[in-house]
């Protein structure tokens, strides 16, 4: 669902890059909201990756020395 509600930023730009854009059909307001959209989504996929990646760390523990081996071994021997 796209949200009806806006803010409003102001951007300075060196003299002539606003009509050099315009020039090459590049509409500035256009790509620096989805820049910007683009940006705060990714920052906070990665802060919930990071959350994700604290909380397994501190809720497992790691396998004992020897179980990948063993695992493969039982799964051969069943004939998997």
């Amino acid at each position: 669902m796209i949200s009806t509600e806006n803010e409003v930023i102001s951007v300075r730009l060196k003299k002539g890059t606003r009509e050099k854009l315009k020039n090459l059909g590049i509409n500035p307001s256009e790509e620096v909201r989805k820049y910007l959209e683009d940006l705060a989504w990714k920052k906070d996929a990665r802060n919930t990756i990071d959350k994700l990646e604290l909380m397994i760390q501190k809720h497992s523990k790691p396998s004992e020395t020897g179980f990948a081996v063993k695992s493969i071994r039982e799964d051969r021997d069943e004939g998997h």
